[in-house]
C-alpha cells in the first residue's frame, strides 16, 4: 500500500524552489537521473497546466542492494520529488514517503527509513520550515 503523498507548500517561486531542490540533492549525495516537464509535455500537445517538474534522483550505492535483496523496490527506485506551481508565485514540494511500502516488501526498517529521511532532508532544504500537508485524493487533489 502506497503512503499518502507529503506536500510542503513553500514561498519561493517555483523556479527557485527546483534550483534548490536540484542542489540540495547534488549536496545530499544523490545524482539527477531525469527531470519530466510535465507543463512542457501539455503546451506541447495544445495544453495548459501551472509549471509542474518531477525530479528522479538517487544514489546506486544505496538503491542497488535494496533492490537485488528485494526486487519489487525498483518499482519505486529512483526516488521522485515533485515541485509545482502554485498560484501567487508559490510553490509546492512533494514526495511519497517510501519506508512503510518498502517495510512491506520485506526491507529491514532501519534501512527503508533512510529513503524518507534523504526525501524529508531535501524538502527540508527546499522550504526549512514550511508546512506540511497530505494530498486529499477525494478532494481533487487539493492539499488537504
Amino acid at each position: 500500500m502506497r503512503s499518502k503523498a507529503i506536500e510542503h507548500r513553500t514561498t519561493h517561486a517555483f523556479e527557485e524552489a527546483l534550483e534548490t531542490a536540484t542542489r540540495a540533492i547534488g549536496k545530499a549525495g544523490m545524482t539527477v537521473f531525469a527531470e519530466i516537464d510535465h507543463a512542457k509535455a501539455a503546451r506541447d500537445n495544445g495544453l495548459s497546466m501551472p509549471e509542474t517538474r518531477v525530479i528522479v534522483y538517487g544514489n546506486p550505492k544505496a538503491g542497488t542492494p535494496v533492490m537485488l535483496d528485494m526486487p519489487l523496490t525498483a518499482l519505486d527506485l529512483p526516488l521522485r520529488i515533485l515541485v509545482r506551481e502554485l498560484p501567487g508565485r508559490n510553490s509546492a514540494v512533494a514526495f511519497h514517503p517510501m519506508a512503510e511500502m518498502f517495510e512491506e516488501l520485506g526491507v529491514k526498517r532501519e534501512v527503508a527509513a533512510r529513503f524518507d529521511a534523504v526525501q524529508q532532508a531535501i524538502v527540508d532544504e527546499v522550504c526549512g520550515g514550511c508546512p506540511t500537508a497530505t494530498r486529499d485524493h477525494n478532494n481533487g487533489g487539493y492539499l488537504a
